[in-house]
Order: C-alpha cells, then structure tokens, then sequence
C-alpha cells in the first residue's frame, strides 16, 4: 500500500496535481496479518491512536487509565469540547498533560473516578472497565441481572468471575457483539485481565460502530454530521452513518495530463478527484471535493480502420478524503468518444476507427463497485 501510494504520489508531481495526498503510517511490530492490524490503522488514520518515537506500535503493551481517556475522547472527535462542570480528583491535576481528556472522558459519561475521590490515571485499565466504557457510550435496552447472567453462562467459561457491577454491562456487549476476543481465548471474557493496546484499538472501533447508531445522550447533543452543498447522492441514512449503494454512478476529474487509446497502457496509473462535494439529501456532506482517487487502467481498445472503435477502460482503488484518510473505493469508468456533427462522428465510427483521448480537467462517471460506508460526524470511510 505504502508503495503504491508513494509512486501515485510522485506521478502528481510529475503532473503537476495539486492534490494533497497521506500515508497511512506503518508500524515496525505489527504485521499485516495481526489479528488488530485493520483496526489500529484505522484509529491511527485518525490521530486516534499514536505509536513510539521508534516507530513500533506495542500492541501487547498495556494501557493506562489517562490513555484510555485520550482515546475514547478523540474517538469521538470531542478531544476540544469546552469542559462543563469540572470534576476534581485528589490524582489529577490540571497541570497533567491528561487533565483535560480525563474530564471530558467523565463529562460525556465514559469513565468515572473511584469512590476514595482518585481517578487513577496511571494504573492499567481492565477488560472489564473497556466494556463498561463502550456500553456507556450507548443508548441501550435495559435488561434484567438475570438475563445478563443467562447471556454470559452460555457464552463464556468464566462467566461467575464477572463483579457484579459489570454484569450488566457484559451482557449488553455480548448481545450487540462488542466483546473483543483475541485468537484463542473465545470462551473467556478475561474481565479482570489488564488490556493491551490491540485489544484497546478493536473494543473501540466497535464502540464507534455502534454508538454512530446510538450514541449516549451527552454524545448525541455533542455530535453532529458535517452540513455541506454538492451533488446529490441516493444513500442510505442510518443515524451518523450513511452508505452510498454499489452502483452508484458519481463523476470524477480526471488529473493525469492526458490518457488516450493510442499512447496509454494498461496498468498505467489513473489519477482523479470529485469535483464537486458529494452530499445526502438532507445536507449531510458525505464526500469532499478534491478527495483523490488513485486507480489503473485496466483495458484499452485502440480505434482501427473498418474494425472498431477505441475505448479506455479505468478503475479507482483508493481514495484519500479531506481527513487525510486513505481508503478503498472501487469503482469502473469508461473513456468515451463525443460526438463532433453527424458526418464526421460516422466517418469516425465506421472508417477511421475513432481514437479516444482524455484530458487533464475532463469529467468521467464512476460507477462503484462495492458500497461505501461513511461516518458523518467526522467524514471517515468504514471498511
């Protein structure tokens, strides 16, 4: 990925694209095929979560409380929200460099102190105070003791080590499918284990998938879809989340100088961006004019004399959004011929063979392969 990206990025110098492109940062000790590969890239995308000066992650690394507050406050985007009502904790002082997530972590109902006034800032965060935590952010169906009982007994084998604080909770993460197990320990909900920094990353990224459905009531006042004006795209509105369907047919700029069926190849890169912003019809903005799109193309038929017409067929393969995001978005364009007057079109058509070219600055539809899911609150691509 990094490569590519890197080489897409040299060819928009090369011509000439002012179009602002990011990498996704690459960890020394995690492994694309980490268990949590997916959603700690995903966080770190967003400023989320952050690595070592060495440039390694630490996934088996456990977490502090203040570090836990950190991440869940700029989850949420809410890392500037004015502190209302400061809470005062005989361990945290406003001099701390997590003063100010610890309160609003407290503020939106996230995490609470202890009953000796001490929020413990340094102390490492229990799996069973992340599930807490992610279920606290949600607006949830009450349920009896006893089924959440009921739910963990048949789920997992230690079940009866659950505090009775956290049984509700548990059995409220387990019905919506938030308990994060890591490889080998699917019948253990490890309450009482220390959680790692990879755990951390995957328990959050459930949390926000639901919570864009059913925040808590202090998040639901806090956030709010981005507004914007563009073109209108038929999506599907689910709270904070909208999908546009595959299919769907956006227009693209395309920013290579010049494409054509005669000169270009396939697997020569295919650089575009939206020229207008993309938005739901209620307003809601969904994707951001001058969001880059980099792709190939992948077939082309050169124009021949009594034997065919050319044609430029392109693919995109990543997008990068105005959140510095980059993420997949497949979708299929075709290099088409306009129509010059009747005679020379068929002169075109029918004896010469008509040569395809398309410019820097030229307007293609884009029909999307896969569906593409957004957060509204933030812009980010779901995967």
């Amino acid at each position: 990925m990094k490569k590519f990206l890197t080489k897409a990025l040299t060819l928009a110098v090369i011509f000439g694209i002012s179009c602002a492109s990011a990498f996704a940062k690459e960890y020394k000790d995690l492994p694309k095929n980490h268990w949590a590969y997916k959603q700690i890239q995903m966080l770190t995308d967003f400023d989320v979560v952050v690595g070592y000066p060495d440039g390694l992650y630490r996934p088996d690394q456990q977490v502090t409380r203040a570090e836990f507050s950190s991440i869940v406050v700029k989850a949420f985007d809410q890392a500037n929200a004015p502190i209302t009502n400061p809470v005062k904790f005989k361990d945290v002082s406003q001099k701390d460099w997590f003063y100010g997530v610890v309160q609003r972590a407290v503020m939106f109902d996230l995490l609470k102190g202890y009953p000796n006034g001490n929020f413990n800032p340094r102390g490492t965060v229990a799996r069973g105070h992340i599930i807490s935590t992610i279920v606290n952010a949600l607006t949830t169906e009450s349920i009896s003791n006893q089924k959440a009982k009921d739910i963990l007994e048949n789920s997992y084998d230690d079940y009866d080590q659950l505090p009775d604080w956290l049984i509700i909770a548990a059995g409220k993460a387990e019905i919506l499918g938030m308990v994060v197990k890591e490889p080998g320990e699917d019948n253990y909900i490890n309450a009482n284990r220390p959680a790692t920094r990879a755990e951390l990353a995957a328990f959050v990224v459930k949390m926000l998938e639901q919570a864009k459905l059913n925040p808590n009531e202090k998040l639901r006042e806090a956030m709010r879809p981005r507004m914007g004006e563009g073109i209108v795209i038929d999506s599907d509105v689910d709270g904070y989340i909208a999908t546009i369907p595959a299919g769907t047919v956006i227009p693209i700029m395309v920013l290579n100088k010049k494409i054509t069926c005669k000169d270009s190849n396939v697997n020569d890169d295919f650089l575009s961006k939206l020229p207008k912003n993309l938005v739901t019809k209620e307003k809601y903005l969904l994707l951001v004019e001058g969001d880059c799109l980099n792709g190939k193309i992948t077939d082309i038929k050169r124009g021949r004399l009594f034997v065919r017409n050319g044609s430029v067929n392109l693919q995109t393969h990543t997008i990068t959004t105005d959140r510095t995001q980059t993420a997949q978005l497949l979708g299929d364009a075709v290099g088409e011929y306009r129509l010059e007057g009747f005679w020379k079109t068929l002169y075109l058509k029918v004896i010469k063979g008509h040569r395809i070219v398309i410019h820097e600055g030229d307007i293609l539809n884009l029909k999307l392969q896969k569906p593409v899911k957004i957060d509204l609150t933030n812009g980010m691509i779901l995967e």
